[in-house]
């Protein structure tokens, strides 16, 4: 893996800055389409009514943490397959590929029966029960498409991995539109669908990830460079020892993106005490931090393919110039979206909302204080986002993972909750807890990586797993 025999010549900062933005650039593309889905379909409740949207919004963090877990595991294949391009081993490339496929199905599999009780447990941790019960028809019809949505993950962070992500990019894109009319027919009910409301939206959204998850399987296995490695050889094949590689780089992975999500879920189960018009408010602010925080994830998903394939390929130079000049990239798109947040708050809330709506005056005035702190916390995210990426193609997860998780919720969700319940600033202290956490995340990950990236140019080792 480290031989010096696949060695390209040194590239320029400005080379790598380049090429960097060249494939960072259609992933923001894909992670907004990705988000978009997910944005529709808060907005489509926003325009049923307050109730539905903080129901929904109730039902969708249910599921996160799972949805999360495949997410972060998926994220192992990436660096898997990018190092076994790099070396040019296809078949470590084809065994990455179809044990992620294996584990993002078992995944799903389990997640699905945990959807059908999920209006009992929301009650039994103190949620609103009428919420509960409006969001569990939501819950039922997702669970259709929650297998595939899992495993769209592992199948486009194989296009991704090859550095070719238009293909992935243009099926979201797809998707998205097949979102938005789906959730047009199906909520309030056209030609011979029925109104269904909120369980229309999900019943949407698991049709799409059908589709995605088809289109993409076709494409990969008939398109070069992708049916080069025979991807869906021998699929039927179990392959525990990748699988067990796979899981020691991607559990880790997963649960720093599950402490990630979960946090914003606790502050807004936290939130949730305050009544509807917080809850509502605390969707609005999350669904936007969501859209924000997909351009510095785009970032970070090059980061983690280049890093592998230098890693695959024993290039310390290039390896060590890629990753710095993907953080001086993840800054500055951050930095746009920060300003962006700061100077149309109020428009950006307008866009979930019915000014019609019972609530609206109520949800605005607490939505734009925490949408204030979003643009804060900009920054601290998009880095330790690109941070956590690099280490990941260097194979590195548990330390930088228990870095994660303790920041989280030891300087997130903990003070966000004295701050908001004990010393009584409310909601927008609960809030607040996001921007501590991140920010403390940020500077410990960023010191990891910087000693990372020293071991690797002073000749140590590449790989940590």
């Amino acid at each position: 893996m480290t031989s010096t025999a696949r060695i390209s010549t040194a590239l320029s900062w400005w080379d790598h800055f380049r090429q960097n933005l060249r494939l960072a650039a259609p992933l923001m593309v894909g992670q907004l389409a990705t988000i978009g889905i997910w944005t529709t379909d808060t907005i489509a409740m926003g325009w049923i009514d307050s109730a539905s949207l903080a129901a929904g919004a109730l039902a969708s963090r249910y599921y996160q943490p799972l949805f999360f877990l495949a997410l972060g595991i998926s994220l192992a294949v990436g660096p898997l397959v990018a190092q076994g391009l790099g070396a040019g081993d296809e078949r470590q490339v084809r065994r990455a590929f179809r044990q992620g496929m294996v584990i993002a199905i078992a995944l799903g599999m389990v997640a699905v029966p945990l959807l059908f009780i999920g209006e009992d447990v929301l009650v039994a941790i103190g949620q609103d029960p009428e919420l509960a019960r409006l969001g569990q028809p939501f819950l039922v019809w997702s669970s259709i498409g929650i297998p595939f949505m899992f495993l769209s993950f592992v199948l486009r962070q194989f296009l991704i991995s090859h550095q070719r992500p238009m293909p992935q990019v243009i099926a979201l894109i797809l998707a998205l539109a097949a979102n938005v009319a789906l959730n047009e027919a199906f909520v309030a009910g056209w030609g011979p669908f029925p109104a269904m409301g909120l369980a229309g939206i999900a019943l949407a959204t698991s049709i799409v990830y059908v589709l995605l998850c088809a289109g993409l399987i076709a494409y990969i296995a008939r398109v070069p460079p992708f049916r080069d490695s025979q991807p869906f050889r021998r699929i039927w094949v179990m392959d525990w020892e990748v699988t067990v590689r796979l899981l020691r780089i991607g559990v880790p992975i997963g649960l720093t993106i599950v402490a990630e999500a979960g946090m914003f879920i606790a502050v807004t189960f936290i939130i949730g005490l305050f009544g509807t018009a917080a809850l509502a408010a605390a969707a609005i602010a999350n669904q936007i931090a969501a859209v924000a925080f997909m351009i510095p994830i785009a970032v970070a998903q090059a980061s983690t393919v280049r890093i592998g394939n230098y890693a695959g390929g024993g290039d310390r130079q290039n390896l060590t110039r890629s990753a710095s000049t993907l953080f001086c990239l993840g800054i500055i798109v951050t930095l746009a979206t920060t300003v962006i947040l700061l100077i149309w708050p109020q428009q950006l809330i307008g866009i979930f909302l019915d000014s019609r709506d019972a609530m609206f005056a109520d949800v605005l005035a607490l939505a734009i204080p925490m949408l204030l702190l979003t643009a804060l916390f900009q920054v601290p995210d998009g880095v330790q986002a690109i941070a956590m990426a690099v280490l990941r193609g260097l194979n590195d997860t548990r330390i930088p993972g228990m870095i994660a998780i303790t920041s989280f919720w030891v300087t997130g969700v903990a003070v966000g909750a004295i701050v908001g319940l004990v010393m009584g600033w409310g909601p927008s202290g609960v809030w607040s807890g996001l921007l501590i956490g991140l920010s403390v995340a940020a500077l410990l990950l960023t010191y990891r990586a910087i000693r990372a990236l020293r071991r690797v140019r002073d000749g140590g080792t590449i790989l940590m797993a």
